[in-house]
C-alpha cells in the first residue's frame, strides 16, 4: 500500500516520526501575505512547506513548487531569518526546529540534510539554545525512558 510518507521515514522510531508529523499542519497564527495568484504566503508558510517535502511524498509531483504559496516546496525561505517567527508560537516554532533536526541527521539525501540541519542550527541558535547532537536527539526520543540518569532497556 503506497503512504503519503516517504520510504526512509518509515524505517525510523515511532516518536521521530511522530515529531515529523507535528509539522504537516503549518502554524494558524501565521498572518497570511497574498500572492498576485491569490494563494497565502509567509515565511513560515514557507517553511512548513519545505518540511512537508522533506518527508512526504506528493500526490501530484507536478504541483510541487509550482508557485509561491505551494503545499510542497523543494527549498526553504531565503534568506531564511528565524527572528521572524517571533511573533508565532514557540509551540509551533519547536515543532518546525525539531522536525528539521530529525530530517537533518536521518534524511538519507545528504543535500537535504545539510540544507535541514543548517535551518536546525539557525533556529536553536535564535533561541540561545544548544544544539543537539544526533545521538543526543536518538536517546531523547528513542523508545526507551531514561531513569535516574541511566537508560532502562
Amino acid at each position: 500500500m503506497q503512504s503519503v510518507l516517504q520510504e526512509w521515514v518509515m524505517e525510523l522510531p515511532l516518536r521521530e516520526q511522530g515529531t515529523l508529523l507535528t509539522c504537516v499542519r503549518g502554524c494558524d497564527d501565521e498572518p497570511k501575505i497574498w500572492t498576485r495568484t491569490g494563494v497565502a504566503y509567509s515565511p513560515g508558510r514557507r517553511l512548513t512547506a519545505f518540511i512537508r517535502w522533506c518527508f512526504m511524498v506528493p500526490a501530484d509531483p507536478r504541483e510541487v513548487d509550482i508557485e509561491e504559496g505551494a503545499f510542497m516546496m523543494s527549498t526553504p525561505p531565503d534568506p531564511f531569518k528565524p527572528s521572524e517567527f517571533g511573533h508565532l508560537p514557540q509551540h509551533w516554532y519547536s515543532h518546525a526546529m525539531h522536525a528539521l533536526e530529525v530530517i537533518g541527521y536521518r534524511h538519507p539525501d545528504t543535500n537535504i540534510s545539510h540544507t535541514a540541519r543548517q535551518l536546525y542550527k539557525a533556529m536553536v541558535h535564535n533561541m540561545h539554545l544548544n544544539c543537539e547532537t544526533s545521538m543526543q536527539m536518538i536517546v531523547r526520543l528513542s523508545e526507551d525512558r531514561i531513569v535516574n540518569k541511566t537508560v532502562v532497556s
